[in-house]
């Protein structure tokens, strides 16, 4: 439930804090939802109101990240760079703003895995659909016709496994990642640029339908879930 109020956006922020604090002090796991609630100085049923899980707190932390990405992204992207520019950029910017929060990979992973979904996740995903889709539109020379509508979907699939190497990134300030980042940005444009052959679009299609089978419902494309569900 989303708080329309002042007071009860101001009690969600509190709580989230407090939240945050604790995962720092005593680790996901061991921090329950009444103690986070003592800790805030709310009842565990109020808390509940507010979220009704640690996951759901995990969510909304993840959805405000998201939400910084775009904004900073927003900034950097300009019609002009191009496809391996403007990729660079995501990838760098979503490591950059994920960077103080890297003890929560795992739960991270267990919320975007998560089979059950909410209005909070459909929320976050389309965010990050729409900047891939500004990343898309925005490059110069644009992408071949033939995969652009399914490009920017195909770079957020790819996104989240570069998160899940993140997430367990063990390196010092997960160089690995960044290091991954960097090298993916290329490979991807290049791919893009061949996919004017019908050869390698035939490709694109192949992998585009194997990530999707892997990826399952808890990343179909926000849109679709919500009409699922309505169905």
């Amino acid at each position: 439930m989303q708080p329309c109020t002042t007071k009860g956006k101001a009690t969600r922020a509190h709580l989230l804090d407090t939240a945050l604090t604790c995962f720092a002090e005593s680790g996901y796991r061991e921090s329950s939802m009444r103690t986070i609630a003592q800790r805030a100085g709310v009842s565990l049923s109020h808390a509940y109101y507010y979220f009704d899980s640690k996951e759901a707190i995990v969510g909304h932390l993840l959805l405000n990240l998201r939400t910084e990405q775009y904004r900073r992204c927003k900034e950097l992207l300009g019609e002009g760079n191009t496809l391996e520019a403007n990729i660079r950029i995501v990838f760098k910017e979503a490591i950059e703003v994920l960077r103080p929060y890297h003890d929560f990979g795992p739960a991270f992973m267990q919320v975007l895995r998560s089979a059950t979904q909410d209005a909070t996740d459909a929320q976050r995903e389309g965010i990050e659909l729409a900047l891939w889709r500004q990343v898309v539109d925005e490059a110069r020379p644009l992408p071949p016709l033939g995969i652009r509508k399914d490009l920017p979907r195909f770079l957020w699939l790819v996104s989240r496994q570069l998160m899940s190497v993140w997430a367990y990134d063990s390196s010092e300030t997960q160089r690995r990642s960044r290091a991954l980042a960097i090298a993916l940005a290329p490979v991807i444009a290049k791919f893009a640029v061949l996919c004017r052959l019908p050869v390698v679009r035939s490709l694109f299609t192949d992998v585009m339908e194997l990530m999707d089978s892997t990826a399952g419902a808890a990343e179909r494309d926000p849109s679709e879930r919500l009409q699922a569900k309505a169905s």
